[in-house]
Parts: structure tokens; sequence; C-alpha cells
């Protein structure tokens, strides 16, 4: 469904004068050789620690941001070359960010947000644009009466699931979820998983599931690759200690097998 293959993203870095000379311009790698398959109907988590790379891979493949090296294929099309103006290839893959909020104009009714991408996508269902609203917000569990409020009157868990619903409103084949259930307390993230595990099986999307928590992939997602420093350094999906290879997946894997093993905090 979808194959990054070597992709690199290397930012430039201006270095500092040193007396008389410039010492001239480096580079810093965010991403360093990358290859990683999706396939139809699955989750994949990417896992890493907080500046490993896991946000600008997204970034990358969204178009977002231009690539240094490598490929990136979308059902056998190339996409690394492609402009984000070309609506109709990008709309197969969406976005459901961290922040809910700054992801939700405030001054915009929930009915104004969902309609906007289906008013762009698909001129030709503006009559049922209304319909498709009510049914998108059944799909993500929120009342009809969402569509008159506006984000500021929603939880947290809310305005996710307006994000999720704005997501699924162009019909996409593969959604990123980058951090999107990170802010949600512990009961409504469980709510959030489930409603999207049970919208994958139904519309057969497919996931990339962006987090630093362990806990949440190992139920959710059907593998798991690790990242480390922007690069790939584990892929794996039996949840076996035994078969762990590198030495910050077991590291991982121990503080979620034995919690009470973390460091206290102090102060």
């Amino acid at each position: 469904m979808l194959e990054l293959k070597n992709v690199t993203k290397a930012y430039p870095v201006r270095r500092r004068r040193k007396g008389w000379f410039h010492a001239g311009q480096g580079e810093q790698q965010a991403i360093k050789k990358v290859s990683l398959e999706l396939r139809q109907g699955e989750c994949l988590g990417l896992v890493g620690e907080s500046g490993s790379g896991k946000s600008t891979l997204a970034q990358c493949i969204l178009g977002l941001e231009s690539l240094t090296s490598g490929e990136i294929w979308l059902d056998h099309q190339p996409i690394h070359n492609r402009r984000m103006r070309d609506i109709h290839l990008y709309r197969r893959i969406q976005l459901v960010a961290q922040d809910s909020a700054s992801s939700l104009h405030p001054h915009m009714t929930i009915q104004d947000i969902l309609m906007e991408p289906i008013r762009n996508y698909f001129p030709e269902r503006k009559v049922r644009a209304l319909d498709i609203c009510l049914c998108l917000l059944e799909s993500v569990g929120l009342e009809a009466d969402s569509l008159g409020k506006y984000p500021t009157q929603l939880s947290g868990g809310q305005k996710q699931r307006v994000c999720i619903a704005r997501a699924l409103a162009v019909e996409p084949e593969i959604i990123l979820f980058d951090e999107s259930v990170a802010n949600l307390d512990v009961t409504t993230q469980s709510s959030v998983l489930d409603m999207l595990k049970r919208m994958q099986l139904e519309r057969q999307l497919s996931y990339l599931f962006i987090t630093h928590d362990l806990q949440s992939t190992r139920t959710f997602c059907d593998r798991v690759a690790v990242m480390v420093q922007g690069e790939i350094v584990e892929i794996f999906k039996e949840w076996d200690e035994d078969c762990l290879q590198h030495e910050y997946t077991r590291m991982l894997f121990q503080t979620l097998v034995h919690p009470a093993d973390r460091l206290p905090l102090h102060g």
C-alpha cells in the first residue's frame, strides 16, 4: 500500500564563525535511510522517543517536507516528486495530529469544519453534505447536536473525534496518527482506540500509528517499528522479549513488562 525506500531528510546547519574564517554549512540528518512497508488493512506502529524523527517522517509522507534522498511509493505510484496540488492522490492519505485544538478553526462550527473537505474534494455531494456530516459524527461516536457547536465547546476527546471524522470525510485509504491520543486521559484514550480499530475493520483502512507509548501499540498495532535518532533499528510483530534484538527496544519492553522498575520521581 505504502512503501518507503531509503528515505533521508537532512536540514542545513550554519556553523559559527571562528576568527576571520567562516566554518561554512553542515547538515543534520533528521531521518537516515528509512525503509518501511505499510500493508493494506494493517496498523503499523512507529515508536520512538521525542526528537527521533517520527513526525518528520510523517511530513515527508504527506509531501509537507521534501526528501533529501529516497523514494515514497503509494500503491505502486511514486509520490516523492509530486506536488500537493495533485489532490486526488493526496486525498488517499490523511493526517490526525496530536493537538486537536490547534487543528480545528475556533471560529468555524463543526458542521462547517466537516463540510469543507466534502465541498473541496466532492463538489457533486454538496446537496447531501449535511447527511454525510451526520453519518461521520455517528461513526466517531458524537451526537448530531455537535454540528452547531464550536471547537471551544467540546472536550479534548470530542475534538479529537472531530479531527478523525474530518479525515474520514474524504474517504482516505491511509491515515497517519501523529501522537493523536497522547493528550487524552486513559479512559478516553481506550475508547478512541476501540473506535479506530472498529473503523479500520469496517473500511479496510491502513494506519501508521506514531507514538512514544509502547502500551497502546501492544493491543492496537499489528507490527511495530522502533525509531532511534532517525533510523529504524527494529521491526517486530511478536511481543516476546527473547525475539527483540536492539538494546533500546529491550529497554522499552522492560518498562512495559515491569513498570515498577522505573526510576521513582523525586521532588
